[in-house]
């Protein structure tokens, strides 16, 4: 991974961001039962999109580059050419399939109502997404990586448009229907079927943004095609070089996705996905997982620039210090990861009272017990991320397939019991096992051993220490300040003495300072305090 790749995967973490807005935002409009409806639409699209798509860019750009290197041009349009027609056809069979299954998927398979129509609608979204990925992979075989990060921030920014759009028009018309025929979850479908229609229309104006920079960028193309070398791939080969190429990578998204579309599954399978059950399936999502999803966003920004500079260590052959760049990795990672899930878990209240203040017990429940998921997300990406680029894939996936089964294991157990906070108390599991196994690997490849008390000890400890001031701080002026005023207060005061505290500690190395984002204002801080 360069520092261009790295920034673009930044520039990925901030369209989640955007993402997990929306889903706020569009929940909040469709209400939670819509969001168990269209989460069985979105669920199916994007298992099927990741098995036929899935990794596609950076395997076609992969190919792309290797041809380049070597002034193959002919079979640079050849590829592109393949891979495009190749990748439509499928897609468009796959979007064809679903709309024709869609009842049998939804209400047969899943066993959610109201559900159907929503996938019926969104099916087309599986061959506008793969249109993208493929003019998304022909700008980083040219090695440029803005095109996709721009395509990824246009899409969250238009979905949210559009799907507040849409929610009003057609969430408009069914309530009209819902109480002509004296339905209430009709509101809902509707809501849910308008956000299908913003899925697929958000998409058309990024596949229109890379189209025009792809022909703005064909003129020099051209004269290299002339003079390039005979084309020798077939459409057959290119296919078959670009699907052997990407399999190791869409596997493991499958398996890291599964776990989302599994839960849903095994809620609709044990009967208990209507009524009040549908509404907490929606506050996961629509709340604990927006939240998580948000706050793991941040940490992995800050943490993704580091395995760039692990290996610029490494093409200078500066390997020992390439260790000290690793371990820096994990400890910003827990550092940061630590903090905000005590702050979660203690401040869980006030968050759900913001959120959503109808159903805040339940939100705030999901939000105590399960923050862990804020430390172990960031780290399981690091490992990956890492482990990927140095060839270990195969690791990978089956750490992946592992975790499915002790997230499998876990929900059934506890389905019964609990209902919904089985599917945070699995996730917990799962991700817990993945970030274990990899972190094993991750060490082992890189030949060094784990600081236990300044990575995991000191963190840990200073975080507790601020979720007693958060406590505290709830205990004495939660009656007094609003939700939204008691938290940028706790996280302020809180945030202050966690880093204070690490500092006079000296859990921070000057060499480590250099390559971790943020370390010169740790630096400055540490210099006001007499520590460095």
């Amino acid at each position: 991974m360069n520092q261009a790749e790295a920034k673009r995967r930044q520039a990925e973490a901030l369209s989640d961001i955007l993402m997990f807005v929306a889903i706020y935002v569009l929940g909040g409009l469709t209400g939670d039962n819509g969001i168990t409806y269209t989460a069985v639409a979105v669920q199916v699209c994007t298992l099927f999109w990741i098995m036929i798509s899935g990794g596609l860019s950076d395997a076609l750009g992969r190919l792309l580059r290797s041809r380049k290197n070597k002034g193959q041009y002919r079979n640079i349009a050849r590829m592109r050419g393949s891979a495009m027609l190749f990748q439509s056809i499928l897609g468009l069979a796959v979007s064809l399939c679903l709309a024709a299954l869609s009842g049998v998927v939804a209400e047969k398979l899943f066993r959610i109502p109201y559900s159907g129509l929503i996938l019926l609608a969104m099916s087309p979204a599986v061959l506008l997404r793969t249109v993208s990925a493929v003019l998304a992979g022909y700008f980083q075989g040219e090695g440029s990586e803005a095109p996709r990060a721009i395509a990824g921030i246009l899409r969250q920014a238009f979905l949210l448009g559009f799907g507040i759009l849409f929610c009003h028009l057609v969430g408009g018309y069914g309530e009209k229907v819902g109480s002509l025929l004296r339905q209430e979850n009709f509101v809902a479908m509707y809501g849910g079927l308008g956000i299908a229609l913003a899925v697929n229309l958000s998409e058309l104006p990024v596949i229109l943004f890379l189209g025009l920079v792809y022909r703005g960028s064909r003129r020099s193309e051209r004269r290299a095609k002339q003079e390039g070398m005979y084309a020798a791939d077939s459409a057959w080969d290119c296919a078959r070089y670009l699907h052997s190429a990407r399999w190791p990578h869409w596997a493991t998204d499958l398996c890291v996705f599964l776990p989302f579309a599994l839960g849903l599954l095994f809620l609709g399978g044990s009967g208990e996905a209507g009524g009040q059950t549908a509404v907490d399936y929606g506050l996961y999502v629509g709340k604990y997982l927006v939240v998580c999803g948000i706050v793991t966003a941040l940490v992995r920004i800050a943490v993704l620039p580091v395995i760039a500079r692990i290996f610029q260590c490494f093409k200078r052959e500066e390997n020992r210090f390439a260790r000290t760049v690793f371990q820096s990795g994990v400890h910003i990672g827990l550092v940061h990861g630590i903090f905000l899930a005590v702050f979660v878990a203690v401040m869980g209240e006030q968050i759900a009272d913001l959120l959503h203040p109808e159903n805040a017990q339940t939100a705030a429940r999901m939000l105590r017990q399960g923050s862990a998921l804020i430390v172990l997300i960031p780290l399981c990406g690091y490992f990956r991320r890492l482990l990927h680029a140095m060839g270990k894939k195969y690791s990978v996936l089956a750490a992946a397939c592992g975790a499915d089964v002790v997230f499998s294991i876990a929900v059934l157990a506890g389905m019964g019991k609990v209902g919904v906070l089985s599917l945070v108390y699995g996730g917990l599991a799962a991700g817990g096992v993945l970030c274990v196994v990899l972190g094993v690997f991750a060490y082992r490849q890189m030949r060094v051993r784990p600081d236990w008390l300044g990575t995991f000890a000191i963190p840990l400890g200073a975080g507790g220490v601020a979720g007693l001031i958060c406590l505290l701080m709830r205990k004495l002026f939660a009656a007094r300040l609003g939700s939204l005023a008691m938290l940028l207060v706790a996280l302020a005061v809180a945030g202050l003495i966690y880093w204070i505290m690490l500092l006079l500690l000296r859990n921070f190395k000057e060499q480590e300072l250099e390559v971790v984002p943020g370390g010169r204002l740790i630096g400055r801080l540490g210099q006001l305090l007499r520590i460095f």
